[in-house]
């Protein structure tokens, strides 16, 4: 299930490989992701090509520089030549563009996943290639939810351990989502619909809910959370400014002491950030759109600028501290315009992406001009400050192994868990709140594996020196934004990509792992001059995937290109 226009990859060798005699593999220790192998009489200096074969698949890696004892790592995908890492159904000859159509990992719309490959990360990061993971839930049998926010729309369930069970399509955006407490799932769509889908997502129902103004009525349906202990439903209107309380079968409950619901006047509505008088605001809310419960009676409603906090047994409205609300007009008393909304424990446009058991709020930009990586902020329930994550962020997983966390799609919630899903589609699960030591998964977005190292047969490893360091190639289309960073609609749009003077491409992926030059062709075949553009390469482990994956280039040149290739050469 593919963004429209994916990239293109094709991998070539340029320096020929000169094979010595084969050398014996020796496996010396093993798991499902790493394999350290003992080639025997290696010499000093030589790199060295390593090939495994089984019969039915043939895996490479290439440019190894085994140590004093001939003891060289082997990992799923890092090492592999690009053909091999990005082999892909949809090409049916090497002149083929590469591009993988399952981000599912799962049998949708008749296209298979490769048992082994890269099936989902070939797009890139954040907003871009990889594209629009969201709204991570975790229903009360211990299965994940995450939706996917791209054409098709689709919610996907992954089991208690991260394994792909089936994509529920659906007819266009969903606003939000939640299960209940027998691991139904509900879906608020645009114009006021709601749907009801069974565990393994079979239709239940679907209501268009009632327009007006009245109690139980709608004029702009925008959050959804579902309180599976006491069998509640809490619907917000963005329009109106209130969130009212159903049953799960929306009969209205209304709220004590708050006439039906938290209602906004509208006098009230669309404040200005910054701008909260607690004497006349209790209660209001300002466009409310993110609903979360944390499992201790109470329920956040996030805000245009702020997040408000209510008792779901009386009601009432509770201050973060001594501040009414966390953010402009609460705990912050500056502009969301200034320079301000930069610093730690501010933002300007947030997503509420979570609230743990210990009422700990997990709040991540959704857009910031003045911070250069969207950070996930994590605040107590005092509304104090705790950490900042974002991908310069020194975590490390239960193996020692550096986390990046990208701009953040979702935060699921359960006992002491805490299980985080980024834009570039990685898994990361800890306990006692978001730290250390956790777990990685290979989730959606994330590079799959090739194959399960831990199952290789040794004697069917071979080893072979190198005359020289292989270089590899990849070439593809110059994909652009359109008109901005936030819009990509004229991706690979019948076949056409257009780069406008000044303007920047999307960040392209490689695939080559190591440093490389970028050379830019037009629809002609010929040349683009250097001095027509500027090219930005991703250097270190990022959000858009790993090291010397990613460039992407600027049009200087005075002309509009249409049709615009590069090929990236891998240095010497």
């Amino acid at each position: 299930m593919a963004r429209p226009a994916p990239l293109l990859l094709l991998a070539l060798a340029l320096a020929p490989v000169t094979s010595a005699p084969a050398a014996a593999v020796k496996v010396v220790t093993r798991d499902p992701a790493h394999l350290v192998v003992r080639l025997t009489d290696v010499t000093p200096g030589t790199r060295y090509r390593v090939t495994y074969r089984n019969g039915k698949r043939q895996f490479v890696w290439e440019n190894l520089a085994p140590d004093a004892s001939g003891a060289v790592t082997l990992t799923d995908d890092s090492h592999l030549r690009p053909e091999y890492r990005l082999r892909c159904e949809s090409r049916t000859s090497a002149q083929d563009p590469v591009v993988f159509d399952d981000f599912t990992k799962g049998t949708v719309l008749s296209r298979r996943r490769q048992p082994f490959g890269v099936p989902v990360s070939t797009f890139g990061g954040p907003g871009y290639l990889v594209p629009g993971l969201s709204s991570l839930v975790r229903d009360p049998r211990g299965n994940f939810w995450l939706y996917f926010d791209h054409p098709p729309y689709a919610l996907l369930k992954y089991d208690a351990k991260l394994l792909y069970q089936f994509a529920l399509l659906l007819p266009g955006k969903a606003l939000a989502f939640d299960t209940d407490g027998e691991g139904n799932v509900w879906v608020l769509h645009p114009g006021n619909w709601l749907s009801k889908h069974g565990p393994t997502g079979q239709v239940l129902g679907a209501w268009e809910l009632p327009s007006g103004r009245k109690p139980g009525e709608f004029s702009l349906a925008s959050g959804l959370v579902i309180d599976r202990e006491n069998g509640l439903l809490y619907l917000a209107d963005e329009v109106l400014g209130r969130v009212q309380r159903f049953d799960l079968e929306l009969n209205l409950q209304p709220i004590p002491a708050v006439m039906w619901g938290w209602i906004g006047r509208e006098d009230l509505g669309y404040t200005r950030a910054g701008e909260y008088d607690p004497e006349r605001m209790y209660y209001a809310l300002d466009r409310p759109r993110d609903l979360r419960l944390d499992g201790a009676g109470h329920l956040f409603v996030s805000c245009e600028h702020y997040v408000s906090k209510f008792d779901l047994g009386t009601g009432k409205q509770l201050p973060f501290g001594a501040a009414p609300v966390l953010g402009w007009g609460g705990t912050f008393s500056d502009s969301a315009f200034s320079s301000a909304a930069g610093t730690d424990g501010h933002w300007q446009r947030h997503y509420l992406a979570g609230v743990d058991t210990a009422g700990r709020l997990y709040v991540a930009d959704r857009d910031n001009e003045f911070v250069p990586d969207q950070r996930l902020q994590v605040f107590a329930s005092d509304g104090k400050l705790e950490r900042v994550f974002s991908v310069g962020t020194e975590v490390k997983d239960a193996r020692g192994e550096r986390v990046y966390l990208g701009a953040v799609a979702g935060v699921a919630c359960a006992e002491d868990g805490v299980w985080l899903a980024d834009a570039a589609g990685h898994i990361y699960e800890s306990r006692g709140g978001l730290r250390d030591g956790g777990i990685r998964y290979l989730g959606p977005g994330a590079a799959g594996r090739q194959f399960d190292l831990s199952k290789a047969e040794e004697a069917k490893f071979t080893a072979e020196a190198q005359s020289q360091r292989v270089r590899h190639t990849s070439e593809g289309k110059v994909l652009a934004f359109s008109g901005s960073e936030s819009s990509t609609r004229n991706c690979e749009r019948e076949g056409v990509s257009l780069l406008r003077h000044g303007e920047r491409s999307l960040w392209l992926p490689t695939r080559l792992g190591e440093p490389f030059t970028v050379k830019l062709l037009g629809a002609d075949g010929q040349p683009i001059p250097e001095s027509g553009y500027r090219v930005e390469y991703e250097e270190r482990p990022g959000a858009f995937g790993n090291r010397y994956d990613f460039f992407r280039v600027t049009n200087n040149s005075g002309a509009d290109w249409t049709g615009a290739t590069f090929v990236a050469t891998a240095k010497e």
